[in-house]
C-alpha cells in the first residue's frame, strides 16, 4: 500500500509542473503585480503570512534546504 498512485508518479508530476511553470512564468508574474496594484492589503497580508511561515518552520526549511545541497553535491 506504500505504493500509491502519487508515489509512484512524483517525478513525472513534478516534471509536468516545472513545465507549466517556466510556460507561464510571465502571466504569473503580470498577474501579481497587477494584483498587488490593485489590492495591496492582500499583498500585504500574503507577505505577512509568508514572514510567520518562515519564522515558525525555519529550522524544517533549512534542514531541508541543506539536505537538497548536499545530494546535488554528491551527484
Amino acid at each position: 500500500m506504500d505504493d500509491s498512485y502519487y508515489k509512484r508518479n512524483r517525478e513525472a508530476r513534478k516534471d509536468y509542473q516545472r513545465a507549466y511553470y517556466e510556460a507561464k512564468k510571465g502571466e504569473l508574474r503580470r498577474k501579481r503585480e497587477l494584483d498587488a496594484e490593485l489590492n495591496p492589503e492582500k499583498q500585504e497580508k500574503t507577505r505577512k503570512y509568508q514572514r510567520e511561515y518562515y519564522l515558525t518552520n525555519r529550522q524544517n526549511l533549512l534542514e531541508r534546504k541543506k539536505l537538497r545541497y548536499n545530494e546535488a553535491k554528491s551527484a
